[in-house]
């Protein structure tokens, strides 16, 4: 080993790369060697503690699950950053930017170890102020109890928050996010029994549908029901409440610290009486009233009677319950624990016959909430009913769970007596982000425990048996600690025994494995890591900033590479590459749609070692507005493109609406890239929004503490449209929580088609030396839809008579049926007990030019359940179809191009509520189609895509028909009328 040493800046920020800086600390372990088979190791050394213990599985899952929680980092938009993802590909439960909040606790206290903190902090603020806070349809699909994104499932929002501050040293963040936090409490409230003290949920909206308690009370519908009140959602409130009480008591506010320390104990009281069985020495679930009049306490122990350790919510003389973990009877297993006790009939029940039974599989989102409560246990209290050992060996069975094909690996559930996972669904389960593990190892078995105040605390809970481990360079309040055990000083050459480290330099050191604890350095503000945007992001697959290139293999997408996820594997795809194109040479660019201000640019090459290499060599260039000119003065790391890896680009600022990266292929290979980036100074001090309308306003609003000074707007419209203010652009001074508002009339150039196109809106303020930036998000200019842009009429019925013949219904494949078809009396309606599908060619075919498809909406079925759409635009057949869709129970829109039962990647959903007599319309307009609806009286655009060659000449458009669909999972869906137009 090396003998210690002091990490400088150069070196932690691998030459310049855009991540944060490390500072001093030790260099005692190999981090090239731990790092081995890991794409990207900069990310790594820039952000993670190293970790070394005799137990290899332990160690190799540590870093697989540091590369889960990387690829799960996802940038959105300039608003909101970073989110993290459960899974890889959002499902249609999802909030806006594809957060789900199930697991979200998870990920902060996972995301608390990273030295960059910005990402966990956009995260917060997603779920506590931006889209995770928005509104949500209270369908039973989307949880019908709640309103709104942040309570579709338990969040132990606070605590999580309050916990992560302990590590950061951050106090800031979560007291101005106390009132965020407070709100979020309450908003459980219409949940809350003042009769018996608890918040009742349903195992489903715990994320554990077909739980044992559901089946018991609920055997009609284990699935969706199940309602009772529960060791969870409770012990979450608790573990909220006391946080609420900690961050206020922090600031002063000792009303509220009190109050929610009274809503604690309260709960605490109400969960002893209720919810613990003295004579089974468990916590259960109890059903509530309407499924159980006697409201009895469950036959079945389960995983969640662990939960209230979580949170320090256990009275002493409950710790018999934890002897049921080890139980053969109980939890034990040797990939477990189990969700649900052995000896319950319920145990396993239908688990191996289909997805997510959390009755019996080993599922890592409740061992890693056991193991937490388990390590609060061994720390807090004396006890005799588990020791440090039994800690270690079942995070040893979680750690060998994480295998699959003898690498590590996570998905949803494993099998609890064999090596094998159970719900890993392809192409959707691989890496799943919905636990955690790093923490555990981190405050658990290596024992570093956060604490208020100023002391560092060190008690690892690792077997009294191991010789030797470390932890090196843990970020802790903006310092480098590092735990040492070397029994007799031979393995590190640092001395015999337990030693403690800060920014390098020994603080404390005792001769035994045991708590160890030491005066704590004052925090220090900040991580290193520069306030920047990222001007390329669009997760939404549509609108600008749009991706282009000269060539794209036909199983890859432009948009991936501005999609926010950066990994570098095929699980599952996400990427662009020229794969077999004819060039020598290809571009890959954005389309900013606006003037932009660019200095630097990211670009993440693919390498699979094999047909898709790093490129030879490449050249970034602008569009000056009559020519491709390459960007001066380049300053380019590292030098020749490396593969799988972050390339970065920085140069003297210049203005653009077009960047383009040339490519070189390299012998006998071609170029992917994964993600392209354009980054840019910003700001979290200031907020710049646009609303757009017949006038647009901006709106500059100072978050910061002081006023803001030399404020000036400014609105980027697209090349040929003219932006005039009403009034000042600008203002000599904005105070601390005041507004600059602007309004401007936009005006596009002559002849400019229907649509929407981009407008941003920027600011800068300060001083003139160095001024803040900051940037809103995109917004659309409307150029609205008229239709009688295309006089032509091809097809027009409101089905008054059966118009059935005209029309050719066909049966997409994927298992649904066929459902009736009425037509007659004004509508043309589809019917079905279960699911069907019907996709309705009509009488009009597809003529050259530019078209449009409208239908009128008539009925929906309106049960809640998955489908429950309508689709508008152009058929060929069962597996040939270009058409928009709208999702009733989602609420959204999107687009299903489908080439001989290929599905193009159209990703990417908008919001959109239609009402019967609203009208659905897909536009073809060049080889671009453009999904719009008219709501309220006006037409607004939804979502376009370039199809290429898809219907690009008369040929390609052959047997096309004017066309619609019906989706249902059940019930009746109508249509009141169908039109076709051109010009």
């Amino acid at each position: 080993m090396t003998p210690l040493a002091i990490t400088t800046p150069a070196e932690a920020t691998g030459a310049g790369l855009p991540y944060p800086e490390v500072g001093r600390g030790t260099h005692i372990l190999d981090h090239d060697a731990l790092l081995t088979g890991h794409a990207e190791p900069e990310w790594y050394k820039a952000n993670i503690p190293f970790l070394e213990v005799p137990d290899r599985e332990i160690q190799d899952v540590y870093y697989y699950r540091w590369s889960t929680y990387k690829r799960h980092l996802r940038y959105t938009d300039t608003a909101t950053g970073h989110i993290l993802t459960e899974f890889h590909n959002a499902p249609g439960y999802s909030a806006p930017l594809g957060g789900i909040v199930a697991a979200a606790g998870h990920h902060i206290y996972e995301g608390r170890w990273l030295r960059d903190r910005r990402p966990v902090d956009d995260y917060l603020r997603y779920w506590l102020r931006g889209h995770g806070a928005g509104p949500k349809p209270k369908t039973d699909f989307l949880n019908e109890d709640t309103d709104d994104w942040a309570h579709q499932y338990g969040f132990w929002a606070a605590d999580a928050a309050y916990q992560r501050s302990l590590v950061t040293g951050d106090t800031e963040l979560v007291k101005s996010l106390l009132p965020d936090l407070i709100r979020q409490y309450d908003k459980w409230g219409h949940q809350y029994d003042e009769k018996l003290g608890l918040y009742w949920s349903v195992p489903v909206w715990d994320a554990m549908e077909y739980t044992a308690s559901s089946y018991e009370s609920d055997p009609a519908d284990p699935y969706h029901g199940g309602h009772g009140y529960r060791p969870t959602l409770n012990a979450y409130q608790y573990g909220d409440a006391k946080a609420i009480a900690a961050i206020a008591r922090a600031q002063g506010d000792t009303a509220t610290a009190r109050r929610f320390e009274r809503r604690a104990e309260e709960l605490r009281t109400a969960l002893h009486r209720w919810l613990w069985d003295p004579e089974r020495q468990f916590f259960y679930h109890k059903a509530r009233a309407d499924l159980d009049p006697q409201q009895r306490l469950v036959s079945s122990r389960e995983q969640i009677g662990f939960v209230p350790w979580m949170f320090g919510m256990a009275d002493p003389g409950t710790e018999q319950a934890w002897s049921q973990l080890l139980d053969p009877q109980g939890f034990a297993a040797p990939y477990g624990p189990t969700t649900t006790e052995r000896r319950s009939q319920w145990f396993m029940h239908d688990a191996l016959r289909g997805c997510c039974r959390w009755n019996g599989p080993s599922w890592p989102f409740a061992t890693s909430q056991t193991l937490t409560g388990m390590a609060n246990l061994l720390n807090d209290r004396d006890q005799t009913v588990v020791d440090n050992d039994d800690y270690y060996q079942v995070l040893r069975g979680y750690a060998r769970s994480q295998y699959k094909d003898g690498r590590p690996y996570v998905a949803e559930a494993h099998h609890p007596d064999e090596p094998r996972w159970i719900y890993d669904g392809r192409g959707h389960s691989e890496h799943y982000n919905h636990s955690t593990y790093n923490d555990l190892v981190i405050s658990g078995l290596i024992g570093l425990r956060p604490q208020p105040g100023n002391r560092l605390v060190v008690n690892p809970l690792a077997p009294a048996s191991w010789d030797h481990f470390a932890l090196e360079n843990v970020p802790y309040r903006g310092h480098n600690v590092t735990v040492l055990w070397d029994r007799d000083g031979t393995r590190y050459g640092q001395g015999a025994g337990l030693r403690l480290y800060v920014d390098g330099q020994r603080i404390a050191s005792r001769p035994t494995l045991g708590e160890l604890t030491a005066p704590m350095p004052a925090s220090v503000p900040g991580d290193g890591t520069p306030a920047m945007a990222n001007d390329a992001a669009n997760p939404h697959g549509s609108g600008h900033p749009r991706p282009f290139a000269s060539y794209t293999n036909g199983i890859d997408s432009v948009w991936d590479t501005v999609d926010g996820r950066i990994y570098y594997d095929d699980v599952p795809h996400s990427r662009w590459t020229n794969y077999r194109s004819p060039n020598a040479q290809d571009h890959l660019g954005l389309d900013f749609g606006v003037p932009t201000e660019v200095s630097d640019v990211r670009f993440h090459p693919y390498d699979d070692g094999g047909g898709v290499r790093a490129p030879a060599g490449y050249r970034l260039e602008h569009w000056d507005g009559a020519a491709w000119q390459e960007v001066p003065g380049q300053r380019r790391t590292p030098q020749r493109p490396a593969g799988n890896a972050l390339n970065r680009i920085t140069f003297p600022a210049l203005t653009t609406t077009r960047l383009r990266l040339v490519f070189d292929n390299p012998q006998d290979a071609y170029v992917g890239v994964v993600e392209l980036q354009a980054w840019s100074p910003s700001t979290d001090d200031a907020r710049l929004t646009v609303t757009p309308g017949e006038q647009v306003t901006t709106v500059f609003t100072n978050t910061a503490a002081t006023p803001a000074t030399n404020v000036r707007v400014s609105l980027a419209v697209p090349p040929g449209w003219t932006a005039r203010p009403h009034g000042p652009a600008g203002a000599a001074r904005v105070r601390s929580g005041g507004e600059l508002t602007v309004r401007w009339t936009v005006r596009p150039p002559a002849g400019v088609r229907p649509g929407g196109y981009p407008v941003r809106a920027f600011a800068r303020y300060g001083s003139p030396g160095r001024p803040k930036r900051v940037s809103s998000t995109y917004e659309q200019f409307a150029v609205p839809l008229d239709l009688a842009a295309f006089p032509q009429v091809d097809v027009a019925d409101a089905f008054d008579a059966d118009t059935s013949a005209s029309y050719t219904a066909y049966q997409p494949s994927g298992g649904e049926a066929r459902p009736e078809i009425a037509v007659g009396d004004g509508r043309f309606a589809a019917t079905g007990p279960g699911p069907y599908f019907a996709l309705v060619a009509g009488p009009g075919p597809l003529p050259d030019g530019d078209a449009v498809s409208v239908l009128t909406a008539g009925s929906f079925a309106g049960h809640g359940r998955p489908e429950d759409s309508v689709f508008v635009g152009w058929v060929k057949d069962a597996s040939t179809y270009v058409t928009a869709w709208y999702n009733h129970t989602r609420q959204v829109s999107g687009l299903n191009v489908s080439v001989n039962g290929d599905l193009l990647p159209l990703a990417g959903d908008a919001p959109l509520t239609l009402k019967p007599g609203d009208r659905f319309a897909l536009v073809l307009t060049g080889t671009a189609i453009t999904s719009y609806a008219e709501t309220g009286g006006g037409w607004r655009e939804l979502r376009t895509a370039d199809l290429g060659d898809t219907l690009a000449t008369a040929q390609a458009r052959q047997g096309y028909r004017y066309g619609f669909g019906l989706r249902g999972s059940s019930g009746t869906i109508g249509v009141d009328a169908v039109e076709g137009r051109r010009r």
